[in-house]
């Protein structure tokens, strides 16, 4: 049986070339999906947060909000766990993703 010669048939921008066709379509009909979905009455809509959604949009500005990474604080622990002097206390973890989970209910 001879060899079967599939140089170049394969080339990666042919297949980039076909996956962004192929996500563009895709695109096109979710947006058109989605404008057919959508009410043609134009009116009072309104729309409702529930608490938890309102406590989770303050949540999320207060993370935007914060300064960011203690790198000072990253570095020490890094540098104790390449030493084996970090130690993980397993319930004061569990402790605390209960009490998280306790304040988002």
């Amino acid at each position: 049986m001879a060899p079967i010669d599939i140089a170049g048939s394969s080339s990666p921008s042919r297949i980039d070339n076909e996956r962004r066709a192929a996500e563009a379509r895709s695109e096109d009909s979710r947006s058109t999906a989605a404008k057919a979905a959508a009410p043609s009455v134009m009116g009072d809509d309104r729309v409702e947060l529930t608490d938890t959604a309102t406590r989770l949009s303050a949540l999320a500005d207060d993370v935007r909000a914060a300064d960011g990474i203690d790198l000072e604080k990253v570095e020490a622990i890094r540098q104790r766990i390449a030493d084996g002097d970090y130690e993980i206390d397993a319930g004061q973890i569990a402790d605390a993703l209960i009490r998280q989970e306790q304040e988002l209910v």
